[in-house]
């Protein structure tokens, strides 16, 4: 049941990120009349892109140390 959690909180993340930056491209160019939920999309992008790069991305602290390194050398 956590992994299902896991996997839909995931999911709903990634669905608001991308709508995000699909609001803020079309708000950016004048390309459609925005709605207040493109509004309140295009002020959460800073925050979904903070979280992204802090907590999910391959540049988070620590990464190459333990997180996203390589298993260590058998020495054979």
């Amino acid at each position: 049941m956590r992994r299902f959690a896991l996997l839909a909180a995931g999911f709903a993340y990634m669905v608001l990120l991308i709508e995000a930056v699909r609001a803020t491209v079309a708000w950016w160019r004048g390309e459609a009349e925005l709605g207040m939920l493109d509004y309140a999309l295009i002020g959460a992008l800073p925050v979904l892109a903070w979280i992204w790069w802090r907590y999910l991305s391959m540049f988070r602290k620590n990464c190459g140390k333990a997180a996203c390194a390589l298993p260590p050398d058998s020495g054979k």
